[in-house]
């Protein structure tokens, strides 16, 4: 059961292997470095002609062969893959086929005209992996957790939803692997929560009442101790009146979180657009990585 790390060779891309390789060795686990080479159709408009198709795939082939040899340098066993599809079909189907607990991917790529016209590969490949999905956005909080000079700082979003339970339970496998300091951030709406719990008075559309804050506090202490009934974790409760990605996006900055992870249910149509819009929010605007988990 290999971590997958999916490659183009970008700066983004060296971060995740970083990450990956981290993560793998904590685990006990190999990395399958895949490098997919297939093109969509607008991407295959713009060809790169720089070189032959040749020279290209030599180059391609040893600098995967070199990412793998990063990988085995670490004490982690490796190999690597040219895949002919496009980076989505290419990881998404092997997430579906070989028994892969994780897909690792940097945030963005080379393909800066795809991206612009069809969105991230990262957004894709999250949005359709029928595993958890790490987006690594940069390399330095992830080399302080190999170095062992810092904790990793994980933030999960967290609900009464089947997909938040999902999410959490991956963030306290990720947090036995050693040094992460894991919060569970719950996002409430003062009006609704004050009217549930009966509190009622001036301020109560725009702020949480004392007791409704203790209410919430032990309503969450206790969906959390039944994931993670032994695992150190800090509870936060954020209120809030507008947009749950954008207030998990600056509770998690003002916390200089490395990893915020969010729940996905992987639906399809207007459900899954509706469902997805958390997940989507803080994947495209969140400046730390980002780790999505669908809900099995």
């Amino acid at each position: 059961m290999p971590i997958l790390c999916g490659t183009d060779f970008s700066p983004a891309a060296g971060h995740a292997l970083l990450a990956a390789t981290e993560v793998a060795r904590r685990a006990g686990r190999a990395v399958q470095v895949v490098c997919a080479t297939g093109a969509r159709l607008h991407a295959a408009a713009f060809p790169d002609t720089s070189q032959g198709a040749g020279g290209l795939a030599a180059t391609r082939a040893e600098r995967l062969a070199a990412e793998v040899a990063r990988v085995r340098a670490a004490g982690v066993a490796a190999d690597g893959d040219l895949d002919p599809r496009v980076a989505e079909d290419a990881l998404v189907s092997r997430a579906r086929s070989h028994d892969v607990p994780l897909v690792v991917l940097g945030a963005v790529g080379h393909s800066a005209i795809e991206r612009l016209l069809l969105g991230s590969v990262a957004g894709r490949v999250a949005m359709s992996s029928p595993v958890p999905v790490l987006v690594v956005r940069e390399g330095g909080a992830w080399e302080r957790w190999r170095a062992g000079s810092a904790p990793l700082r994980v933030a999960v979003a967290f609900d009464s939803g089947t997909s938040a339970r999902g999410a959490l339970a991956w963030a306290g496998w990720l947090a036995s692997l050693g040094n992460v300091q894991l919060t569970v951030c719950q996002v409430v709406h003062p009006a609704f929560e004050n009217e549930r719990l009966g509190a009622s008075g001036p301020g109560a559309g725009i702020e949480l009442f004392p007791a409704t804050l203790d209410a919430l506090t032990s309503e969450l202490a206790a969906r959390v101790a039944e994931v993670l009934p032994d695992a150190p974790v800090e509870l936060q409760l954020e209120p809030n009146l507008g947009r749950i990605d954008s207030a998990l996006i600056e509770f998690a900055h003002a916390r200089h979180v490395d990893l915020l992870v969010v729940g996905s249910h992987q639906r399809h149509g207007f459900e899954r657009l509706w469902e997805a819009s958390v997940s989507r929010g803080v994947l495209h605007h969140a400046p730390m990585s980002v780790a999505v988990v669908p809900f099995a």
